[in-house]
């Protein structure tokens, strides 16, 4: 019978036996790569394993943004007492001084927490396909102050029980994200603002339009989402958003090859890859081209207000339907008869697929064809790791 001592894991990734080396974890010893089976036949405590591994990943990733990147972390709430739960942010050091540009980063949903993408990518890839690191570095080469999301990190587990506190400003996605506005952007003097947000990222993003609308149109020249699942079901209420946003999505096609469009939500591009959650590192370098141009013509004089600018393309209703089924509706504004369909197919409201516990065997899965099957296989990989704790939540009633 396994002791209570099976799960109690190691404080730091030595003691798991690993190190990043080269930007890719491996085995202290062998040098090899991450191996998800510590136990045959014990999938349980594997499971385990590399949740709490991946939690011990999370801290490096904060080590290596202050490290690596110079950034420091701001708190949420600011002026958190002590005892307070609280969580925070990450700021250049002239995020909030530099009067030309600001870069704002939001990850998606789930397990991954400020300057990761995803931690799957992170554990079996590398820090460049798993993490914000290499958009941070290159927008500082850009002359970007840089401010980074923590949108998920919302409740605190109080000592001694396993119940859990909402953090103030910080309750949920969205409340993290207008918060930081309110607080931190509405303070910076950048007259210039861009956002990079992945999957869920792109329905944080949707919010901060709806409650910042003012500052938003007026500073914001450009969003860049990679597959976000944000869902446009009114049109004109988004127009100066759709108007400055581009989304590389997964897709079998070359990278920035144009998709489906009807008009209405933001241009879709191909990504060049078929993974959900690789498509940010993927699209990197025509995500920076892409701001670049956007910048320019802002600056030079060379374009619109973005009221004024042509808008972008669209997937389509059936498209989108089916992408939603992946993440689930809780950030798509649906009528009736489309929440019907979403019930009808069945329950897919499950975390992002950044969220799994599994290694990256499952790729196969994630094939961006478009279909239910698609949308279907990407929320049963990302349901695993997350299960525990939504399972935890509820029960706690947050």
């Amino acid at each position: 019978m396994a002791s209570e001592m099976d799960d109690e894991f190691p404080a730091d990734l030595a003691g798991f036996g690993y190190e990043f080396k080269d930007g890719k974890l491996k085995n202290i010893k062998t040098g090899e790569p991450f191996v998800f089976v510590v136990r045959e036949d014990d999938h349980a405590y594997n499971q385990k394993h590399y949740e709490a591994l991946g939690e011990v990943i999370t801290e490096e990733v904060y080590k290596l943004l202050e490290s690596e990147c110079n950034l420091k972390r701001s708190p949420i709430p600011v002026g958190a007492s002590k005892n307070e739960p609280s969580t925070f942010i990450f700021l250049s050091e002239d995020a909030l001084e530099n009067a030309d540009r600001l870069l704002v980063l939001i990850h998606g949903s789930g397990v991954v927490r400020a300057g990761q993408w995803a931690r799957r990518l992170i554990i079996n890839e590398n820090l460049d396909w798993g993490t914000q690191i290499p958009f941070i570095k290159e927008a500082q080469k850009l002359g970007y102050g840089i401010l980074v999301m923590n949108t998920n990190d919302n409740s605190y587990t109080i000592k001694g029980s396993h119940k859990r506190q909402k953090i103030k400003g910080s309750s949920s996605p969205e409340e993290h994200a207008c918060y930081v506005w309110k607080k931190f952007v509405h303070k910076a003097k950048a007259k210039h603002i861009a956002l990079i947000a992945h999957s869920y990222g792109g329905c944080v993003t949707k919010e901060l339009f709806l409650q910042e609308k003012k500052d938003f149109v007026k500073r914001v020249f450009a969003v860049a989402m990679t597959d976000s699942v944000h869902y446009i079901a009114k049109p004109n209420a988004f127009k100066a958003l759709v108007k400055i946003s581009r989304n590389w999505v997964s897709s079998s096609h070359p990278l920035d090859t144009p998709l489906s469009d009807e008009g209405g939500d933001v241009a879709r591009v191909s990504s060049g890859v078929n993974v959900h959650e690789k498509t940010s590192y993927a699209s990197m370098e025509s995500v920076f081209k892409f701001l670049e141009a956007r910048y320019n013509a802002v600056t030079k004089g060379d374009g619109k207000p973005a009221e004024e600018e042509s808008g972008g393309g669209a997937c389509s209703q059936e498209e989108s339907l089916d992408r939603k089924m992946s993440i689930g509706s809780d950030c798509f504004d649906m009528d009736d008869e489309n929440k019907a369909r979403v019930d009808a197919a069945g329950d897919h409201q499950m975390s992002d697929s950044e969220t799994e516990g599994q290694p990256l065997e499952n790729e196969e899965g994630n094939k961006d064809d478009g279909t239910l099957e698609r949308a279907m296989s990407i929320g049963k990989e990302g349901a695993v790791a997350d299960r525990a704790d939504r399972t935890e939540d509820k029960e706690n009633n947050i």
